[in-house]
């Protein structure tokens, strides 16, 4: 076991907007070049920020932070090259514990587990398999039993193996699709979808729970929009919803433009979210009959839904375009949608290569995302990925966008009416941050409880205003086992269990 860990502490207010960009890496862009496959991951189990990165050396960086951002941890070089150079976008979960999954220059399909959370202890990479011929994404996902399951793109399929939570088993394997396109991959609620379609454009999708056992291929019709006389389906993704439901987010392109060698070229932004109903453009609220909006990526949470993309500054139009970040919320299954907010308006610098965490913070009210600023010559880096080579090393910035421009303390107050309670991590050694959250003015007890019924210690008491709080809380005086805090207000209790090991 390695362990590689730099600590950055930042004591941030609750109750703001977020920080109008702060740097975690430097890297090349292609970084975050393929969206489809996430760098950057949100837990709500584990209210915990992910983010994997690969370095200019090849090797491979992991920043994560607990949602209240109070700090950040950054294990650098947690991968080196054991087995050869890591290509395209690292890709992240955010689970039981922290996984990454990745491919090499030779083809290897790659994982590394961090057994726990913000320890830094990442454990050696694993080879998942033999090799597969121009493997790209490795995506992971965790099921229910606590088994990965890594979906990997081949030069002409799509495969997937399930190993066990250390890696070091294989429970199955097989392909889940040949000769097609990749759309998306998520897990929620406890099923795993895949989506792809044929050349064509017929889209279908797989299901699975076990990681073993898949559904066949089922149809999802979408009816197409169709915006120019030659259209093309440019990037795409999908999630889950909380209660189950897929959403497919894609940018439809001018292919007239697009043949021509024209950048930008006009694209809109839609969302499919129902088989055989007519998709949503989310790209539309501001008036425009063409506007250019681009890379759009998709996150889920409680009954909310959040689409960032790109559009061009003051709808200009150029070769190195200025982009700016949007991101539009629905509450309704993605049926309707609000107004976009401009996430990047004040920046001076352009930023590009945008993507959203596939859930939302719904503790907060709000989505995390990460974005590149071109180091040397200040461009867009999309072009400079797409059609410079990615000659240039790229700042990576880490923001996150409140729903619909709402304080979060506001929020709890429309949103839930109910305490939430919340220990980081669950499973400690000496030290817990303990997060509660208070709907409205109340007086609250928060107590630690032993095993058998005795209170340790009463942590907080008092009446609160209603808002999101965050203690720590030292437990080095205490023994192995189960623990129990009980947060209890005026009308109703939480209680968390707590497990110390020494």
């Amino acid at each position: 076991m390695r362990k590689f860990s730099v600590i950055f502490t930042s004591f941030i207010f609750l109750f703001g907007f977020g920080f109008s960009g702060t740097i975690i890496d430097s890297v090349w862009g292609t970084a975050l070049w393929p969206q489809v496959g996430h760098t950057i991951s949100y837990g709500p189990s584990v209210d915990a920020i992910l983010i994997a990165l690969h370095s200019f050396e090849h090797s491979i960086d992991v920043h994560s932070a607990h949602g209240n951002l109070s700090y950040w941890i950054h294990d650098e070089h947690i991968y080196n090259l054991e087995f050869g150079i890591p290509q395209w976008t690292i890709n992240t979960l955010a689970s039981t514990y922290p996984y990454i999954g990745f491919t090499t220059h030779t083809t290897k399909m790659v994982a590394q587990r961090c057994f726990g959370w913000f320890n830094g202890n990442w454990e050696d990479p694993v080879n998942l398999g033999p090799d597969t011929a121009h493997a790209s994404l490795n995506i992971p996902l965790q099921l229910q039993d606590g088994n990965i399951l890594f979906i990997t793109l081949t030069f002409d399929s799509i495969i997937y193996r399930t190993r066990t939570p250390d890696l070091q088993t294989e429970v199955s394997h097989g392909t889940i699709a040949r000769a097609c396109y990749f759309w998306g991959a998520d897990l929620n609620n406890g099923t795993a979808y895949v989506f792809y379609f044929d050349t064509l454009l017929n889209i279908y999708y797989r299901t699975t729970a076990d990681g073993i056992n898949w559904t066949p291929p089922q149809n999802w019709t979408v009816v197409w929009p169709n915006p120019y006389l030659n259209n093309i389906i440019g990037w795409t993704q999908m999630a889950i919803t909380d209660a189950g439901s897929p959403l497919l987010v894609f940018d439809n392109w001018n292919g007239d433009e697009y043949n021509s060698g024209i950048y930008p070229f006009h694209s809109k932004v839609y969302v499919s979210y129902a088989s055989g109903l007519p998709c949503v453009e989310v790209s539309s609220t501001f008036g425009a009959p063409d506007t250019e909006c681009v890379y759009p990526t998709i996150a889920t949470g409680g009954n909310l839904i959040a689409v960032l993309y790109c559009m061009p500054r003051n709808n200009e139009s150029g070769s190195l375009n200025w982009w700016d970040f949007y991101v539009v919320w629905s509450s309704d299954g993605g049926q309707t949608w609000g107004t976009p907010i401009n996430c990047t308006q004040s920046l001076i610098n352009r930023p590009g290569l945008p993507q959203l965490a596939k859930r939302i913070d719904t503790l907060r009210y709000r989505v995390y995302y990460i974005y590149a600023i071109d180091m040397v010559r200040n461009i867009d880096p999309l072009w400079n990925v797409w059609i410079s080579g990615d000659y240039d090393p790229m700042y990576i910035y880490f923001d996150y966008a409140p729903y619909a421009g709402v304080e979060e303390g506001e929020m709890l107050k429309v949103k839930d009416k109910r305490l939430k309670l919340m220990i980081l991590p669950s499973v400690v050694r000496d030290n817990a941050e303990i997060q509660f959250a208070i709907p409205v003015r109340q007086g609250i007890r928060l107590d630690l409880y032993d095993i058998i019924g005795r209170n340790l210690k009463t942590i907080e008491e008092g009446t609160l205003e209603p808002g999101l709080y965050s203690c720590n809380l030292n437990l080095s005086n205490l023994t192995s086992g189960i623990y129990f805090l009980i947060l209890e207000g005026e009308r109703e209790s939480k209680t968390e269990k707590l497990l110390i090991v020494r």
